[in-house]
């Protein structure tokens, strides 16, 4: 299960959102990269820039008009935030217009180019236009995203849930029709320029909590190899005492806890193999291996089969808790087709019946086998004398 980060805005970031912020982060600190607000001031150097911008938008946002994007982005009432690298190449930004009366700001478009999507300059632009609109007393951020941008903006703090107040923005934004409408809070404290320090931080400063308040970072030697010898064995009880490890009664354990749990992974297992059985029954091609082959009808099968097995004899095996690990479960089945396979001839009807069931099932087995094993099966361990 991945760590996830909830910001003070809610950001749903995950532990990986420093990564991405703090690698741009160091380019920016070296001079490679900078961010520049542009606007349609009529210079040569601002038109050169917008027109990168420009480009970059149509080709990252095919499904928006282009006519549409060339005239946002040269509207005099938008501004953009440029990413330069090298101080000379626009690589993305971000084209929003300002609402100072209502405090909050629109985002229109926002794209980086497609072969620089994973060094996070994607993160450190939103970071760094959070950090410049946050001067301009703006409280909100409004975007509408499409299906493909809904998880980049809930990463950078934006949710579907608009808490500004409708009279703030009804009528100020247009409408888009298959795009979801997205809100974002500028925290006016916020140190956005340096926000993956200050989540380095805060886990290192509860890590630090934890720390006191538990035993996590305590050693214990365990069990001496040299004392102990490992043989397989199928008793339900533990190989050793747990208690009598140093350690294990100090980190909370009990053996309630112990077998709680394994009456649980045993129910999964047995729910688990009995879908299999389940899904096996009500194949079309299961009928020759429903039940044990009768002898009368068959006089000489278990004389070639001499390890017989069908359907309802592993349902049995199954219920009377005959299965102490899934794959003794697995063997039995695929023991069925294998031995239909060499009883019977290729052109036979039970032949082709027993590849087709096996096909059906063999996605079922390998989940089950990917499965952790039930606590049925165990090491044994002997205490051996030192000589």
């Amino acid at each position: 299960m991945s760590q996830q980060f909830v910001g003070i805005n809610g950001e749903q970031t995950g532990l990986g959102f420093t990564n991405r912020d703090q690698g741009a982060k160091v380019e920016e600190d070296q001079g490679l990269i900078d961010f520049k607000i542009i606007t349609n001031d009529g210079t040569h150097e601002s038109m050169k820039m917008l027109i990168d911008l420009k480009n970059i938008f149509a080709r990252q946002l095919p499904k928006m008009p282009k006519e549409y994007i060339v005239r946002l982005v040269f509207d005099r009432n938008h501004e953009s935030m440029c990413i330069i690298k090298d101080n000379t190449k626009v690589i993305g930004g971000i084209c929003y217009r300002k609402y100072p009366t209502q405090r909050f700001a629109e985002i229109a478009f926002l794209a980086i180019t497609a072969t620089l999507q994973v060094k996070g300059y994607g993160t450190r632009l939103m970071n760094k236009f959070k950090e410049h609109i946050q001067k301009q007393d703006v409280e909100y951020l409004l975007t509408y995203a499409d299906n493909y941008a809904i998880g980049y903006f809930r990463k950078q703090g934006f949710y579907q849930e608009i808490k500004m107040q409708l009279d703030r923005w009804k009528g100020f934004i247009k409408d888009y029709d298959g795009g979801t409408l997205m809100e974002c809070y500028v925290h006016p404290t916020i140190d956005y320029g340096n926000i993956s320090d200050l989540i380095r931080e805060q886990k290192q400063q509860m890590i630090d909590i934890i720390k006191k308040l538990t035993l996590n970072d305590r050693v214990y030697p365990g069990l001496d190899k040299q004392n102990y010898k490992v043989e397989n064995s199928n008793s339900d009880k533990p190989a050793v005492k747990p208690e009598s490890i140093q350690g294990i009664l100090e980190s909370g354990w009990t053996l309630d806890d112990y077998n709680e749990l394994k009456k649980q992974k045993e129910k999964t297992f047995m729910i688990s193999c009995q879908q299999i059985i389940d899904t096996m029954r009500k194949h079309k091609s299961a009928w020759p291996f429903l039940d044990p082959v009768n002898k009368d009808d068959v006089p000489d099968y278990y004389d070639v089969i001499t390890d017989p097995i069908d359907i309802k004899t592993i349902e049995k095996k199954l219920q009377s808790n005959q299965y102490t690990s899934k794959d003794l479960f697995i063997k039995d089945v695929k023991r069925i087709f294998i031995n239909c396979r060499n009883y019977n001839q290729p052109d036979t009807i039970y032949y082709k019946c027993a590849n087709e069931l096996e096909r059906s099932i063999d996605d079922y087995l390998k989940k089950l086998k990917d499965e952790q094993q039930i606590p049925g099966v165990s090491k044994k361990i002997k205490k051996t004398s030192n000589k």
